[in-house]
């Protein structure tokens, strides 16, 4: 096995020492920068990250301010009598505060067939010894059901329920029997007068089961009508085909689920949604308040000691980047000019009550100062006064909440400007990492040629103190040659 020969082994001098050192200066001077590149723009790319994750949450505040969301009104329904429900009711945002006094006086139904008695022994009997077709109609739906030779009274039940184009007509049997037997019961979901179900053959032979004979007698009857709801608002009497009247009570919707009983009436009350309001506003401002947090701590300046050059507390990832501070002085502008119409009771975020502390952050305040009502008493009022006013400040398509979601959506969006940045990152952080990797090649390289220079210098020092040591040793051998040695 052959020994390893170290650099400075020939020569005895410390190469492998000094080509280490050389190494690391030139790893040191090209890793460095580059290690602090990356180091910048990962912290660079994880505060946009913040930054946006942010903003898209102050936008979805926004968002529950927009629109008609402010406009939505609360139905409340005082029923009759305590653990049952006669009416239930909803109202849409343009529905007018008011009280209304409600009486159900008829439910909507659909109609109810029977046959005759007697008509049937039992669910097996036959109903036709040939083949037809019945034909049940209710207003302008309709369907036909094929029956066959020999087909049971139980066979037709099912076939009936089966029937996918079934407009809603559900058939059953009951097994009475004695002077009445069994019973072929059709019922209805066409609610409605004029929605009775009708049945037609074509074969007499199912007369019996039909409520228009081609033959002589029918011998299905109605044992129910189909028949409207009727009620009766403040007095006024209206009418519906269906159980829920749409804008009887205009854009107010009611579903009557039970008579109510005499001389004890339902009352509706239609009222703004002040605690969604509430709610909501009170969100926006949690969320703007969030934002100027994150937007602070992301452009914070690090700190130097009392000597200015120990660094106490490091700076904020986007301490060098101006969009956030322009993002958060943009939106300061926009909150607190004008927000309404000009000269109108609410024309400020400061009118409802709304505004800015000392730290730059949204807030309803408790107090009051210069003898002027708390924020909190002027937004109170406002939501009392003047809800309207305060929806079409937040809401609509030139509302504050649309143009503050324009705005923002510029930075969240795919493609926008936050996108961008991060797309500019990343490319700077691919850049960088090839850079590492060239740097890397580098230094390898610079190692390899430096050890086989140092490694050719060691072998001819080495050569040359072996013939120094020979011409020496040659020397002391020829006569009258003194070797002066040092004590």
């Amino acid at each position: 096995m052959s020994g390893i020969n170290f650099l400075g082994s020939a020569s005895g001098l410390p190469l492998e020492e000094l080509v280490t050192t050389l190494v690391k200066v030139e790893r040191d001077s090209k890793l460095n920068r580059i290690n602090t590149t990356k180091k910048t723009l990962d912290a660079s790319l994880s505060g946009v990250g913040q930054l946006k994750s942010a903003l898209s949450a102050f936008q979805d505040a926004i968002k529950k301010l927009g629109g008609n969301n402010l406009n939505a009104r609360v139905a409340t329904v005082t029923q009759p009598t305590e653990n049952k429900t006669y009416i239930e009711a909803s109202a849409s945002g343009s529905a007018v505060a008011a009280s209304f006094d409600i009486k159900v006086n008829q439910l909507a139904s659909g109609s109810r067939l029977e046959s005759a008695d007697l008509a049937y022994g039992s669910a097996s009997d036959v109903i036709s010894t040939t083949d037809g077709t019945l034909t049940l109609t209710a207003g302008s739906k309709s369907f036909d059901v094929e029956v066959t030779a020999g087909m049971t009274l139980n066979q037709l039940r099912q076939k009936i329920n089966a029937q996918t184009d079934n407009f809603g007509i559900n058939a059953n049997i009951i097994n009475a029997g004695g002077s009445v037997g069994t019973k072929l019961v059709l019922t209805s979901n066409e609610t409605g007068a004029g929605n009775d179900v009708v049945i037609t053959n074509n074969n007499a032979e199912l007369d019996a089961l039909s409520t228009v004979p081609t033959g002589a007698v029918a011998g299905m009857t109605a044992s129910q009508v189909a028949q409207d709801a009727i009620i009766e608002i403040d007095g006024i009497i209206a009418t519906n085909s269906s159980n829920t009247f749409t804008n009887a009570i205009q854009d107010v919707s009611l579903t009557v689920k039970a008579v109510t009983p005499e001389g004890n009436n339902a009352t509706v009350d239609i009222a703004t949604d002040q605690e969604s309001a509430k709610e909501n506003i009170q969100n926006f401002i949690n969320n703007y308040n969030v934002l100027v947090d994150q937007i602070a701590d992301l452009t914070k300046m690090r700190t130097l000691g009392a000597d200015g050059k120990t660094v106490t507390a490091e700076g904020g990832a986007l301490a060098a980047d101006s969009l956030p501070r322009s993002i958060m002085n943009q939106l300061k502008g926009m909150l607190g000019g004008v927000v309404g119409e000009s000269g109108s009771q609410l024309a400020t975020l400061y009118s409802m009550g709304i505004t800015f502390n000392d730290d730059g952050k949204l807030e309803i305040s408790s107090t009051s100062s210069f003898g002027a009502d708390s924020g909190r008493v002027r937004f109170d009022k406002a939501l009392a006064e003047n809800y309207d006013g305060i929806a079409a400040i937040f809401g609509g398509d030139e509302g504050l909440s649309a143009k503050l979601d324009q705005f923002v959506s510029q930075f969240t969006e795919a493609g926008g400007i936050i996108a961008n940045k991060e797309s500019s990152l990343k490319t700077q952080l691919d850049k960088n990492t090839k850079d590492l990797d060239a740097a890397n090649r580098y230094i390898e390289s610079f190692e390899q040629t430096l050890r086989k220079r140092y490694t050719a210098l060691d072998a001819l020092l080495g050569s040359m103190q072996n013939m120094a040591s020979t011409v020496t040793a040659q020397l002391t051998n020829l006569p009258g040659f003194v070797t002066n040695k040092s004590n």
